[in-house]
C-alpha cells in the first residue's frame, strides 16, 4: 500500500513538471508570434508610407515638364517621313547621322555648287551617310544650299556683313579678323581675300568698306 502511494506521488510530480514546461513554452511561442506580427505590421506600414511618398513625387514629376523636352517635342513635330521611308526610319537615320555630322562630311569634298553635289551623289562619292535630298531629310535645320555646302557669300552679302555687322573699317582689320578667327570666318562663309575671290566685282578697298 505504501509503495502504491509513493508511485502515485512520483507520477503526479512528473505530470506537474511537464505541465509547467508546456505552459512556459506556450507563452513564449505566443510572445514571439505577437512580436513577429507587430514587426510585420510595422514594416507594412513603412512600405505603404514609402510608396505613398513615391506616388506623390511621381505626381509632381508628371506635372512638371522640362522646357528642353518641350523644345524636343516641337522639333519632332517638324520631322516628316523622308521619301517613301517611314517616320520611324527617318527619325532613326537623323539620330544616327545628324545634320552637322552630315554637313561636315560634305564640306570635306569642297563642292562649289548643288550640281557638283548631285554629281558626287550619283557617282557614290559621298557614301550612304549623306542623303540624296538633304534639304528634305534635315528640313527643320535647313537654311540653304549655300550654307550646307559651305559656299561663300556673294560680294554684296560679304561687304554688308563686314561693314555693318562686324564693323570692320579697313582691309587690314578684315584680314586680322579672318586669320584670327578662322572657324568663325568659315561659319560666316566669307573669303580670306575678298579682293581675289570677288575679282570680277572688286573695285577697291575704299568702295568695299564704305557705308
Amino acid at each position: 500500500m505504501l509503495l502504491q502511494v509513493l508511485l502515485l506521488l512520483l507520477v503526479t510530480n512528473h505530470t506537474l513538471h511537464r505541465t509547467e514546461a508546456f505552459a512556459a513554452t506556450f507563452w513564449r511561442g505566443n510572445a514571439c508570434a505577437s512580436s513577429t506580427f507587430i514587426s510585420v505590421e510595422t514594416k507594412s506600414t513603412q512600405l505603404f508610407a514609402a510608396d505613398h511618398r513615391s506616388d506623390e513625387v511621381d505626381g509632381e514629376d508628371a506635372t512638371e515638364q522640362n522646357p528642353e523636352d518641350e523644345e524636343d517635342e516641337e522639333d519632332e513635330e517638324q520631322i516628316k517621313p523622308y521619301g517613301n521611308r517611314s517616320l520611324a526610319w527617318t527619325k532613326r537615320y537623323r539620330r544616327l547621322n545628324p545634320y552637322e555630322k552630315c554637313r561636315n562630311r560634305v564640306l570635306r569634298f569642297g563642292h562649289r555648287s548643288k550640281a557638283d553635289f548631285d554629281e558626287a551623289m550619283e557617282s557614290g562619292q559621298l557614301g550612304q551617310y549623306v542623303p540624296n535630298r538633304p534639304d528634305e531629310m534635315y528640313a527643320p535645320e535647313w537654311i540653304s544650299w549655300e550654307e550646307f555646302l559651305g559656299l561663300m557669300r556673294s560680294y554684296d552679302d560679304t561687304r554688308h556683313l563686314a561693314v555693318n555687322i562686324l564693323s570692320l573699317k579697313s582691309f587690314d582689320e578684315y584680314i586680322i579678323f579672318v586669320r584670327g578667327n578662322p572657324k568663325r570666318a568659315e561659319g560666316l562663309r566669307i573669303p580670306v581675300r575678298p579682293d581675289l575671290f570677288y575679282k570680277d566685282e572688286w573695285i577697291d578697298e575704299e568702295t568695299f568698306f564704305s557705308k
